[in-house]
Formats: structure tokens, C-alpha cells, sequence
């Protein structure tokens, strides 16, 4: 990917300053050159801020003097300028201007982070291809990546430019997260899809989960396809123990244990109808109850009918003397009026008495008719009860089988009612597998992809530190890329092993210098599109002024390795390539060595630096 930062401006808080600009030019080795407290390792921090990044780390004496920090910059073709509001209290701002093209002359909050974000990832090759590697129906990967994590490739700075463990400042962007990301991002720079790996081993592991819970249906299946089966041949044997079938009876498939009892639990409404022996019974005892009853309202009239006749037959006896008193003696009685009434009265009554003595009496004739056919009945119902009574008798066994029957029935219908077995997805089984083939050809390809990629970057690196002069003692060692440990190891000429020391401070600033121009070369080789081709180097002179060793041809042979560099990409490659160096070293350096790859951009001697002395001072 072709980057090119064209320049850097900085809009001062104090309105009257005229904003500060810093250019660069493509294709060369761009140094700010200077002395030490002069801001000089501060353009990585701008150019990272300007990138939109969420943390503060530019110095707090240069945020107080800057209201807005600017970029202008070609990527792809595409001329893009940023210009960030500075920070405040200590938290990164979110105002920002986006435009394509030039710097505005007042800057103006126009466009969200977010959106710009999402211009740079689309710029830096992080297109739905790389978030989804095996398309949109699979998912995007976990790992969420963003244009910030190339950045890592593009600035060797201060920290770590000599630094024996340390090949790349993952501290300096966000140690935990790009210490995750940071071998991921690695394999994606060098050539290997590792999107495309660590989405094959996500998806392998959703269909792991997948096929073990068809397995695990499956194995449900079956289990409640036995118990179903043992439920039902359970019953089988309770029928044979009551003799419903016979004991001898065999079932070898379920189904046929199944019809047997079906037609058992038909046989049930033929049972229930048995049954009604028993309120047959009890109708009868009542219909006998209620002749009963009507027998003895019979018998009670008689009863009353005959005490009533044997009265009347009483009062007439004791009346007969009033007839012969009246007949006889009748002028032997006092001869009064009341006298006459009163045995005339008695007289009276006497002879109703005898009148209804005489009448023919029907009534009793038909009463007692009655009480002869409720007999008949009751005697017939009583017949009909012993009848019943006798096969009842001989039906408690029945009876009993019908309980069981019902229970059988119950246990049965119960069966039925359980879930039932729902048969496994074929289809997504078959396909689950045949995915399952295909990605785990994946990581297996992508390590033979590595392999491949890991050789060539070795060599893009070795060419590099075949360059060097200064590192005689290692004249022929090879250098190789570490993966695992993610730094470059030198392994000396007829040695197996890399050595775990290279010596000193000096030796690793040529290490890292040869891994991150190797790195870049193999880059552009395989025309990879995710890094930019450019990079930030913060003082490879730091070995030597810190170390009070001011060893010029060392420092030198740095230089050199730089300017062959860009030569090599630009003249022998066809490509592009920048550098922006900021660096104690004097001009004289590249000028009197005639590195014509080299450019000076500024320099901060005489107390002057990044910003200018009547505002740093003001």
C-alpha cells in the first residue's frame, strides 16, 4: 500500500502565531535533526494522534502551546487530511476535521471519529473479505481488527530501538490489546490470511458444538426409543401376569407388543359393561325397597279399615237398648222434650250405624288384590337379586382384572403423552461434517502458507543485514524470524542454534533496523495491502550518545543501510517507499557521504524545535 505523509502543521493557541508546517517529500529518507528536549520524538506521537488514537501521549508542554495537530497524507491515490483539536484534561478529543485534500485554513469539527475510522480501514485493505473470510453467513472472527494495529509495523521508536527482547512497542499503542493482536496482525503483514485461520478454527469450533448436539440428540434418541421400548415390554409382562395373553406368548419387535396391547385396552368396553352387574343389583334392592313400601301403606289401611269396622260394630251393640226403651217403655220415660231429642237422637244414630254395616264393602277386596301382586313382584325381584348375587360372586376376579386393565390402559396412554423422538437433521449433519473436512484443511494450509512466507521475509532480512559493516564478527550469520517469541535471532556461521545474546546496545539497534526494513521489503514484494509503506525511526544514534560511545561508523553504516534501502525499493523494485527519522546526529552525516536519499526536514539546534522559542517560551 503506497503511503506518502506529506506534511505536518500545528495551529497554535496563541491566535496572532502563524501555524507551523513540517514537509515531506516521498521516496526519501526524511530527517528532523537536533539537539535533545527539542521535540523531536514528538512527530510520532502527532502523526499517531492525528491517526485517531484513543490515548495521550503527547508531551503535556506541547499540548498546552497547540489548539490543533494536522496531517496531510496520500494513501492509495487519495490525498487525505486530518486535523485533530488537542487534548484536554488529559483525555484525547473528538473533534476533528476529515477532508480529501488540503489543510483548511481554520480548522472546524466536520466529521465523527468513527466514520473516518471507518474510511482508514477501508483504505488500509480491511474490507468484509478480511472481517468475514468465509462470508457473512459464517460470521465475522472475534478478533475485531482496525487499520491502528498496522501502525505497529510503521514506528521503530525510542523505546525499543535497541531493546533485546522487545522488537515491537506494543506498550505504546495499548500493551494488552496489541499483544493479543500482535501475531495475528503479524501473520496478516507477512502474507498469511490469518483471518481466514482464526475464523476456520472459530466456525470448527461452532461446529463442534454443532455435531455434538445432534450426538447428543441422537444419544437422547435412542435412550428414550430403549426406555420406550422397556415401558412397553413392561406391560407386555403385567398382561401376561394378569392372563390377558398368554405367558408363553413372545414379542421380538416392539410394534407387535404394541397391537397386542392395543387390543387388550379394546377389550375394556366389554368389561365395563360386566360392570353393570353391580348397579343392576342395587336397583333392584331398591325397587324391592320401594314395593316394600307400598306393601305396608297397604296393610296399614287394612288394619285401620278393621279397627274401624269392629268400633262400628261396638256402637251399635251399645245402642240396641234405646230401640227396646223406645218400643217398650216409652211411657214409663219422663215425658219431657229433651228427653224425646235425646232418644230420638240415639235412635238416629243407631240406624246409620246398622245402614252402613249393611252396604257391601269393595274397597278391602281391592286393597288386598294389590298387596297380592306387590308380593308377586317382590318375590320375582328376590329371585332375580339371588341370580345376580351368584354370578357376583364369581365376578370379584373380573372385577379385579378390570382395575388392572385400566391401570395397564393409564401406563399406557402415559407412554404415548411422553416427547416425543424427534429425528436428528440429516441434512446440517452431512453438511456440518463436510465443513468440518474442508477448514480442517485450513490451519494445515495456512501453516504451509507461513512456512512459505516466514522463508521469503527471512530473506528480504538477510539481505538487509548483508549490508552491514559494522558487523564483522558476524560476517555470514544467519538471521532468522522468531514467531513464537516474535524477535529476529542471529544464528552465527556452522551454528544450529540462534545465540541468546548478541552483545550490546549497538548490535540490537542494527537488528531491529535490518528486521523492520526486511519486513517492509518483503512487503512490497508480495504486494501485501494492509501496512503502509513508510516508517518511523527514532534515533538509531541512541546506543551511541547514551552510551557516551560516539562511534561515527557505526552510526554510519545505519545511515548507509537506510539510503541503500530506499535505493533498492525505488531503482531496482519500481516502488515506493518513505522514511521519517528524527535523529541527534548532524546533517553532515548524509551530506558529506553524499546519501542522496536523504532530505533534511528541519533542524532544532539553537534552541530552536518543534515549537517555535517565542511560544514555547511565552
Amino acid at each position: 500500500m503506497r503511503f506518502i505523509l506529506h506534511e505536518i502543521k500545528l495551529w497554535f493557541k496563541d491566535e496572532n502565531t502563524e501555524p507551523k508546517n513540517y514537509k515531506f517529500l516521498p521516496d526519501k529518507v526524511n530527517v528532523i535533526t537536533g539537539d535533545s528536549t527539542t521535540g523531536k520524538t514528538s512527530f510520532w506521537n502527532i502523526i499517531d494522534y492525528c491517526l485517531l488514537s484513543s490515548k495521550v501521549t503527547v508531551p503535556t508542554e506541547i499540548i498546552e502551546k497547540i489548539l490543533w495537530f494536522g496531517i496531510r497524507f496520500t494513501i492509495n491515490g487519495k490525498e487525505i487530511s486530518i486535523v485533530r483539536k488537542t487534548p484536554s484534561n488529559g483525555s484525547v478529543s473528538a473533534d476533528v476535521f476529515f477532508a480529501l485534500g488540503s489543510f483548511p485554513d481554520k480548522p472546524t469539527n466536520n466529521k465523527e471519529i468513527a466514520e473516518i475510522k471507518a474510511i482508514l480501514d477501508e483504505e488500509f485493505g480491511i474490507s468484509d473479505n478480511l472481517r468475514f473470510p468465509f462470508g457473512k453467513g459464517s460470521g465475522k472472527t472475534t478478533f475485531n481488527i482496525s487499520y491502528r494495529h498496522f501502525l505497529l509495523f510503521n514506528s521503530l521508536t525510542q523505546t525499543i530501538i535497541d531493546a533485546p527482547e522487545t522488537y515491537f512497542d506494543t506498550t505504546f499503542y495499548g500493551k494488552e490489546e496489541y499483544d493479543n493482536a500482535l501475531s495475528h496482525i503479524f501473520d496478516l503483514v507477512i502474507g498469511v490470511n490469518d483471518m481466514e485461520n482464526i475464523k476456520a478454527i472459530e466456525r470448527l469450533q461452532e461446529i463442534e458444538n454443532g455435531l455434538r448436539t445432534i450426538q447428543n440428540q441422537e444419544k437422547g434418541n435412542q435412550n428414550k426409543i430403549k426406555n420406550f421400548e422397556t415401558e412397553i415390554f413392561s406391560l407386555i409382562e403385567k398382561c401376561k401376569a394378569h392372563n390377558f395373553i398368554e405367558y408363553s406368548d413372545s414379542f421380538d419387535k416392539v410394534d407387535d407388543a404394541i397391537s397386542t396391547i392395543k387390543d387388550i385396552i379394546a377389550n375394556t368396553k366389554k368389561v365395563a359393561e360386566n360392570s353393570k352387574l353391580f348397579s343392576e343389583i342395587n336397583i333392584l334392592y331398591k325397587n324391592k325397597s320401594d314395593l316394600y313400601a307400598q306393601l305396608n301403606a297397604i296393610n296399614q289401611y287394612q288394619r285401620e279399615y278393621d279397627l274401624y269396622k269392629k268400633n262400628l260394630n261396638k256402637s251399635a251393640d251399645s245402642l240396641q237398648p234405646i230401640e227396646f226403651l223406645n218400643q217398650k217403655l216409652s211411657d214409663q220415660l219422663v215425658n219431657s222434650y229433651e228427653t224425646k231429642l235425646f232418644v230420638e237422637s240415639l235412635e238416629s244414630s243407631l240406624k246409620n250405624i246398622k245402614a252402613n254395616l249393611s252396604k257391601r264393602i269393595v274397597q278391602p277386596l281391592r286393597v288386598t288384590g294389590d298387596a297380592k301382586d306387590l308380593r308377586v313382584k317382590i318375590q320375582e325381584i328376590d329371585k332375580q337379586i339371588t341370580q345376580l348375587n351368584e354370578i357376583k360372586k364369581n365376578y370379584h376376579s373380573e372385577g379385579e382384572k378390570f382395575i388392572v386393565l385400566g391401570e395397564i390402559k393409564y401406563a399406557y396412554e402415559q407412554i404415548l403423552k411422553k416427547e416425543i423422538v424427534k429425528p436428528i437433521d440429516t441434512i446440517k449433519l452431512n453438511s456440518l461434517n463436510e465443513e468440518k473436512e474442508r477448514l480442517l484443511k485450513v490451519p494445515q494450509e495456512t501453516s504451509e502458507i507461513k512456512f512459505s512466507m516466514k522463508t521469503l521475509l527471512n530473506q528480504s532480512i538477510q539481505r538487509n543485514f548483508n549490508q552491514l559493516s559494522s558487523l564483522a564478527k558476524y560476517n555470514n550469520s544467519r538471521v532468522e524470524f522468531s514467531s513464537e517469541r516474535m524477535i529476529l535471532q542471529l544464528i552465527p556461521d556452522g551454528e544450529m542454534f540462534p545465540l541468546d545474546n548478541v552483545g550490546s546496545a549497538s548490535n540490537y539497534m542494527f537488528m531491529h533496523l535490518c528486521l523492520y526494513l526486511g519486513l517492509h521489503e518483503h512487503v512490497l514484494n508480495i504486494e501485501q495491502d494492509h501496512i503502509p509503506g513508510f516508517l518511523f525511526i527514532d534515533q538509531p544514534s541512541t546506543p551511541y550518545y547514551e552510551g557516551k560511545n560516539d562511534d561515527k561508523a557505526k552510526l554510519l553504516d545505519a545511515f548507509k543501510l537506510l539510503n541503500s534501502f530506499v535505493g533498492y525499493i525505488n531503482v531496482e523494485k519500481n516502488k515506493h517507499f518513505q522514511i521519517i527519522m528524527v535523529e541527534h546526529a548532524s546533517k553532515e552525516y548524509w551530506i558529506d557521504n553524499n546519501l542522496s536519499y536523504f532530505h533534511t526536514v528541519d533542524e532544532f539546534i539553537d534552541g530552536k524545535g518543534l515549537i517555535p522559542n517565542e511560544i514555547y517560551n511565552n
